[in-house]
């Protein structure tokens, strides 16, 4: 054989050559894996950024472009409010508590359903607005809760809305917010399942209402009246939300910004 007739030296220099060769081997397979592994970390690095800029930009779209607002509801006062010729209820005055409306405070009349799309949209994008301008008496609000959309949930809102206004009152705000919360799940596609009167029950508890109160809703609210006061609705309005300024209807609210539409404040700047 040729490797038993080499020479010790000749057998020492093949191995030479062949440990080179292997080192040279695994030195370009350890290039070629660190290549890789910087390619990955390189990718993994684009993939966090990117992860990362689109959860902040999805967090502003929430905060700026939709222009929805976060407040927490203040207490208030709240008496009935009575449709002139009748003696039917249709809605309910609504004053930050301890505030006072000065002899020529401007009223805004708001009928609203609760599941009506452009209703929700009105009260996520004012609300913390309506909220401020309620809790120092500058403006009187009037809700008055309505189902026109013949559903259940629109229905046992509003006769929900009267129980709380009667028994509960310094949470009514408090109430309507949560309640509007659970419509917005549905309508915004959060929750496939219509609210109920587990819900509207919830709602009342989480905004503070005695557990007395909260629990006997469904056995107490009013569900004739809120068909009576939808019916004296329609006698002469169509649809919701329905604003109403001093008496007359207006579309100005539309720009979402109750304070300059009051007179309050300068209006908000816009973007482009």
């Amino acid at each position: 054989m040729a490797n038993q007739n080499a020479t010790k030296a000749e057998r020492r220099e093949a191995a030479r050559l062949k440990a080179k060769k292997l080192q040279e081997a695994e030195a370009k397979r350890a290039k070629r894996n660190k290549f890789l592994t910087i390619g990955v970390i390189v990718v993994a690095i684009v993939l966090v950024g990117v992860a990362i800029w689109s959860i902040i930009a999805n967090g502003n779209d929430e905060d700026t472009a939709t222009g929805r607002q976060e407040w927490d509801p203040v207490a208030v006062q709240v008496e009935p409010v009575v449709k002139d010729g009748t003696d039917v209820t249709t809605g309910f005055s609504v004053v930050g508590e301890g505030a006072e409306l000065s002899a020529d405070a401007p009223r805004v009349d708001i009928y609203f359903d609760y599941m009506c799309t452009y209703c929700n949209d009105l009260e996520q994008m004012n609300g913390g607005d309506i909220n401020g301008i309620i809790a120092t008496g500058d403006a009187e609000f009037v809700y008055h809760p309505v189902a026109i959309l013949r559903n259940d949930f629109s229905a046992k809102g509003a006769a929900a809305f009267k129980y709380i206004a009667d028994n509960s009152p310094e949470h009514l705000l408090a109430f309507h917010k949560n309640v509007f919360e659970d419509a917005d799940a549905v309508l915004n596609g959060r929750s496939s399942t219509i609210p109920d009167w587990s819900n509207i029950e919830a709602a009342a508890r989480d905004a503070g209402v005695p557990e007395d109160i909260a629990s006997s809703i469904e056995e107490e609210a009013d569900m004739e009246w809120a068909s009576t006061t939808t019916q004296e609705f329609l006698t002469t309005y169509q649809g919701t939300p329905t604003v109403l300024l001093d008496g007359s209807p207006t579309n100005t609210w539309a720009a979402n910004d109750f304070p300059a539409m009051l007179g309050l404040a300068e209006p908000k700047a816009t973007t482009e």
